[in-house]
């Protein structure tokens, strides 16, 4: 990793055939950025962000530069749980989960200690089946649950926490806690990148609350993940929502739509399960 910031920045610049006049113009003082590129002074937050907009270039990305190219072992720990689906192998997790705890040896980092807590959540659930609880289950699920419920909203990746949690819920607390989640989730309506966890933890909540025979609570629930489908051109979020809101609704022509949309786009997985929740609950 490099620590040369205002170097790595002043490589860059240059790269991009800019000069410090064309970065600074007359809203930051050239000596400033000269003092910051020869590594005489640390940028401010808010500075930083401003020369990196110049560059036209994201915190990230920046930082993937200053670490040679390569992201560092925390970002590929965050980069992996973020791009984790429910095909991923229980062996992956356990690789994963490896990694986060080899850097938690050597470092101090709340985020990545959340990040294991959910994925033991996982490889447990994999293990035992929902329908057997161990108690280091319970335990890992309840020291999530308490750092989640103190806070007074919660954000992107909080959402992903919960999501991991929620199935191991009784009905009453997934009940009182889903406004929370609603009014939290409504703030992030114009943020990228939100709409897959989005879509994943309300269809989890809808899931919920079908198989405690609450179709009314699942109606609600699965009308909003049909928004973020149809907001985001996934026709495999819509093909479910769709079989999902006719069995609420006990519409066989929507749920006829569903599978149809299920079958184009080839998930023959959720195809199956869509099927077997026609049978359960139609």
């Amino acid at each position: 990793m490099r620590w040369d910031y205002g170097k790595v920045y002043q490589e860059i610049r240059k790269s991009k055939g800019l000069t410090q006049e064309d970065v600074c113009q007359n809203f930051l003082a050239r000596s400033t950025l000269a003092r910051i590129e020869s590594g005489q002074t640390v940028p401010k937050f808010d500075t930083m962000i401003f020369l990196l907009h110049q560059i036209d270039m994201s915190l990230e990305e920046f930082k993937y530069i200053c670490n040679l190219y390569h992201p560092s072992v925390r970002e590929e720990i965050i980069s992996k749980v973020y791009s984790y689906n429910t095909a991923i192998g229980t062996s992956e997790l356990e690789r994963l989960q490896n990694k986060c705890q080899n850097y938690l040896r050597t470092n101090h980092d709340i985020p990545i200690k959340r990040i294991n807590d959910g994925l033991t959540s996982m490889i447990l659930l994999r293990k035992n089946g929902i329908q057997k609880k161990s108690k280091e289950l319970n335990h890992i699920n309840q020291r999530i649950w308490h750092y989640l419920e103190k806070q007074d909203a919660w954000y992107e990746n909080d959402f992903r926490l919960l999501n991991t949690i929620l199935p191991h819920f009784p009905i009453e607390i997934v009940q009182n806690i889903t406004s929370k989640i609603l009014e939290n989730l409504i703030k992030y309506d114009d943020y990228r990148n939100i709409d897959n966890s989005s879509f994943s933890l309300l269809s989890n909540l809808a899931t919920i609350f079908l198989y405690n025979n609450l179709k009314e609570d699942c109606e609600i629930i699965t009308l909003k993940t049909i928004d973020v489908a149809k907001k985001v051109k996934r026709y495999d979020y819509l093909g479910f929502s769709q079989v999902r809101l006719g069995i609420c609704r006990k519409d066989d022509d929507l749920i006829k739509k569903g599978l149809e949309l299920l079958s184009l786009t080839e998930e023959t997985a959720l195809l199956e399960t869509m099927e077997e929740e026609i049978k359960n609950f139609r």
